[in-house]
C-alpha cells in the first residue's frame, strides 16, 4: 500500500512540470483549461478498502471506465463502471470485488492553469463476494469523494482521488468501502 501511494506521489510531482504543455501564452481564462469543454472518457486503477468492525482492512485492486460530460465550466456529470482485478486477503479473510457502478456530479475549482481540485457527490453500487459472514453483498448508497486533476495536454488529464463508496452491515458488523485511485482521461 505504501509503495502505491509513493508511486502516486511521484507521478503527481512529475506531472506538475508537464501541466503547462497544453497552454499557450494567450487565453480568456488562464485557470480554465481546454480539456474541460468536451465530453471525456478514461480509465481508473485503484485500491478498494473494505473496513469491517473487528477485522483488519482488506484492499483488493480495482479498475474502472469513466465517462463524463461537462454541464458548466466547473460542473460535470460522470458515470463509472468497473470491477476487481483479483481477490485480496487479510488474516485469512478474503474479498472479491465483483462490480462497481457510480454516477456523480463533479464540481471543480481551478487553482492554476492545468491544475484543479474537485469534489464528487452521487450514488454508487458495490457488489462484493466475501469468504466470511454473509458471502454476497450488494450495497447501494450515497457516495462522495475529493481529488485533484492535472491537464497533461489539451486532450489528456491525470487525476488522483479518494472516494467513499458505500457502507453496509455483515451479520451485525458495520463496514465501509472506500477507494483511492489514479486515472487518465481523454476528451473526444
Amino acid at each position: 500500500m505504501n509503495k502505491i501511494w509513493m508511486g502516486l506521489g511521484c507521478a503527481m510531482i512529475g506531472t506538475v512540470a508537464m501541466a503547462q504543455e497544453g497552454y499557450g501564452g494567450y487565453g480568456a481564462n488562464p485557470y480554465y483549461g481546454p480539456f474541460h469543454g468536451n465530453a471525456y472518457a478514461g480509465l481508473s486503477i485503484g485500491q478498494l478498502r473494505y473496513s469491517e468492525q473487528g477485522l483488519d482492512s482488506i484492499t483488493p485492486a480495482t479498475a474502472m471506465f469513466i465517462f463524463g460530460a461537462p454541464l458548466t465550466p466547473n460542473l460535470s456529470m460522470e458515470a463509472r463502471l468497473g470491477g476487481g482485478l483479483g481477490s485480496a486477503q487479510t488474516n485469512f479473510y478474503g474479498l472479491d470485488v465483483r462490480s462497481v457502478f457510480a454516477g456523480y456530479l463533479k464540481g471543480s475549482v481551478p487553482l492554476a492553469p492545468g491544475f484543479s481540485l474537485y469534489g464528487l457527490g452521487g450514488v454508487a453500487n458495490v457488489n462484493l463476494r466475501r469468504d466470511f459472514g454473509l458471502v454476497y453483498a450488494n450495497d447501494t448508497g450515497f457516495s462522495y469523494g475529493v481529488g485533484m486533476e492535472f491537464d497533461l495536454t489539451t486532450n489528456s488529464r491525470l487525476s488522483l482521488e479518494w472516494t467513499h463508496l458505500v457502507s453496509g452491515d455483515n451479520l451485525g458488523y458495520p463496514y465501509d468501502v472506500s477507494q483511492g485511485a489514479i486515472s487518465m482521461a481523454w476528451r473526444f
